[in-house]
């Protein structure tokens, strides 16, 4: 045995180990690290000797842009349309075709010219009155008597068709302002364009409901200049129509039950109801035309500003 080298019989040396998390040297046979705890012993997988590590491939470069796609024949009608996400704010002539101003204005001027042509017919009829009195003593002419008749008939039948454009287009006008009165406060509309179509059109109904609707409107279109604190009020003008819409019916129906009797005093008391008729109808068409256009120029101000809202200084910001 050589001086200095080390005995076959001697316990071999303590193996150590270093920890792979905090780097500790510390002696074999524990688990884990003394100092952070980890785990001692991990499996580390290796390549077979002799084997190259695969090299990885190279990636391939991502061809250039070629700017948008192009579609023969238009955008295709399975994807988004091609336009950036962003509020849609209404042009000029999708507000102009919104804004009923210019419907209840067309329907103020068709309801003044059908005021104006019940007011000829008044006078025919009051024509044929005053014939009738005076063939109870005095013998007519027949050319006066047959150029009353085609007067009469031509301007009841001129005031008619001018009565039923008119209402037509106010129908239409007052059912497209009701919503947009709604809307203008902020609100959705209380009843939909059926329901609003429904009071203006069924008969015997829309004695009370076209009323309903045109003060509903009125409210909402006058809420600026109502009291604070106090509901908006239907104006006079409104409630003078309201009141002139019944009488005219109320004298057209008189005037149809009358005209069922075929005595000669059924006869003049006919003329006399359809002159009555004629004038309420000129009243009637006057104070709607003069509430349409009401409507029209309170559309035109701008919307009220919402109650409760304070308007406060801002912030100071630090430079």
């Amino acid at each position: 045995m050589t001086v200095g080298s080390p005995s076959p019989f001697a316990p071999p040396a303590a193996r150590t180990v270093v920890c792979a998390r905090c780097g500790m040297r510390q002696a074999d046979g524990w688990n884990r690290c003394a100092r952070c705890g980890s785990s001692l012993h991990r499996w580390v997988a290796h390549p077979p000797p002799g084997t190259r590590a695969a090299t990885p491939a190279p990636r391939a470069e991502p061809p250039p842009y070629a700017g948008p796609p192009g579609y023969r024949g238009g955008h295709p009608r399975w994807s988004f349309p091609p336009v950036v996400w962003q509020e849609q704010v209404p042009t000029p002539e999708a507000r102009r075709r919104s804004d009923p101003a210019g419907a209840l204005r067309a329907a103020a001027a068709l309801a003044a010219l059908s005021g104006l042509v019940s007011l000829t017919a008044a006078a025919a009829e009051a024509w044929r009155f005053s014939l009738m009195l005076q063939g109870r003593t005095n013998v007519l002419a027949g050319a006066t008597v047959r150029t009353s008749d085609v007067f009469v008939a031509a301007a009841g039948a001129l005031a008619v068709a001018m009565t039923v454009a008119a209402l037509v287009v106010a129908v239409v006008a007052l059912a497209r302002t009701h919503p947009a009165a709604a809307r203008r406060l902020g609100r959705e509309p209380s009843r939909s364009i059926p329901a609003v179509l429904a009071r203006l059109l069924v008969p015997g109904w829309n004695l009370y409901g076209a009323g309903q609707i045109v003060t509903e409107i009125d409210r909402m279109l006058a809420v600026r200049d109502a009291p604070a604190g106090r509901p908006a009020r239907a104006a006079k003008l409104t409630v003078a129509w309201w009141l002139s819409w019944l009488v005219s019916a109320g004298l057209m129906l008189v005037a149809l039950a009358r005209g069922l009797g075929g005595s000669l005093q059924a006869i003049a008391d006919t003329v006399e109801l359809h002159i009555a008729v004629d004038l309420a109808a000129a009243v009637c068409a006057a104070l709607g035309a003069a509430m349409l256009l009401r409507f029209a120029w309170l559309l035109r101000r701008r919307p009220p500003i919402p109650a409760g809202w304070v308007v406060r200084e801002p912030a100071p910001t630090r430079g």
